[in-house]
Order: structure tokens, then C-alpha cells, then sequence
């Protein structure tokens, strides 16, 4: 089986499963956390962020609090890393909608049927850039303070988790 049928399996099976899981590696999500959108956050990030391949060894706070256990994560910890999702992920879902609306001015700007305001679309391209840039570097912010949470021992737990997905 081709690398992309797997794929496309895995995603049908999770998609299968209902709304109680989310996508990818980070498991179930704490009813307390639902409200965050963790699925659209991750949707946003896979399309505009540096995710999948820029985060695999730097998770966010939905896998460590989906693999507290795993982790032997303690109760301070815990309420850390909620408070770090609790901050950065609805930013997500706004930045990526306003990066989302900007790209679609790129695209009806650049239609050939009509003229080509070439400083207007060069403007939004920039600033679509920087916006990317900005969201990508929060990110990574939140995803180094949860890793910073962590002692020795549980950073182990965490590397040896992520090397298996």
C-alpha cells in the first residue's frame, strides 16, 4: 500500500471515530477544552504554520495534556500547559481566519479577467507573510514554555513519545 493510501485510511478511520478525538497524534481532548477548537486550530496550523513538519518534535499543550499520564505530568503542570492552550490557541483561529481572508483578496486581485493593482496584492503578500510569521513564532513560543515545564525525566517520556508518531 502507497505511502498516501495509508494516509488517506488513517484519516478516514479517525474521521470515523467521531467528535470525541481530535486529528493527528493529540488524542482525546479534556471537555474543559473543547471550546478552544482544538480540530479548526489544528486545520488553521497545518495550512498556514510551519506544521506538521516544523512541530513533530515540538508539540503543543493538546498532546501533553492528552498524554499527562504518559508523561507523569503533575497537577501544576497541568494547569500550566491548560492556561498556555488557553492563550494561543483561539489566536490561532483568528489569525489563521485573517490570513485565510487576505489570501482570498490575493487570489480575486490576481484574476485575470480583471486589471492588476500590482502594489495592492504585493502589499497583502507581505503582510500575509508576516502574519504567518508571527503566528508560527507564538507558536513555537507556547510549544518551548510547555516543553520548559517539563523535568528530565519527563522530557524523555516526551521524546520517546513523539519518536513513535
Amino acid at each position: 500500500m502507497r505511502t498516501r493510501d495509508r494516509m488517506l485510511s488513517v484519516v478516514f478511520f479517525v474521521l470515523s471515530l467521531g467528535p470525541w478525538v481530535t486529528a493527528g497524534a493529540h488524542g482525546r481532548i479534556p471537555n474543559d477544552m473543547r471550546s478552544l477548537e482544538p480540530g479548526k486550530v489544528i486545520r488553521v496550523m497545518e495550512t498556514d504554520f510551519l506544521v506538521p513538519s516544523g512541530f513533530r518534535m515540538l508539540p503543543g499543550p493538546m498532546f501533553y495534556l492528552a498524554h499527562a499520564k504518559a508523561l507523569g505530568l503533575g497537577v501544576r503542570q497541568q494547569e500550566e500547559i491548560r492556561r498556555i492552550a488557553e492563550r494561543i490557541m483561539p489566536e490561532t483561529v483568528r489569525a489563521g481566519r485573517r490570513i485565510d481572508r487576505l489570501k482570498s483578496e490575493v487570489i480575486t486581485l490576481g484574476d485575470a479577467r480583471n486589471s492588476f493593482p500590482s502594489p495592492r496584492v504585493h502589499f497583502l503578500l507581505r503582510r500575509i507573510g508576516l502574519l504567518e510569521a508571527e503566528a508560527n513564532f507564538q507558536h513555537i513560543e507556547a510549544h518551548r514554555a510547555c516543553l520548559d515545564l517539563l523535568d528530565p525525566r519527563q522530557k524523555a517520556r516526551l521524546f520517546s513519545l513523539l519518536s513513535h508518531h
